[in-house]
């Protein structure tokens, strides 16, 4: 997974396992350009163990 979000140009900002269960979440940011099929990609280098879930969060402009 972090592979995918780096070749997307994506920033990881936390990575969490849930407490009780198998389940960890990372939160991360990327261009909305490179959101497009994220989720194939993702389930395609997971073996379809991972399910993203994108939301809006903000804008910002970036230095080259």
């Amino acid at each position: 997974m972090h592979r995918v979000l780096g070749q997307r140009h994506g920033r990881i900002l936390a990575g969490d396992l849930t407490e009780g269960s198998a389940t960890f979440s990372v939160t991360a940011v990327l261009p909305v350009v490179e959101s497009f099929d994220l989720a194939a990609d993702l389930r395609k280098q997971t073996s379809g163990l991972a399910s993203p879930q994108l939301v809006f969060s903000h804008w910002e402009v970036r230095s080259s």
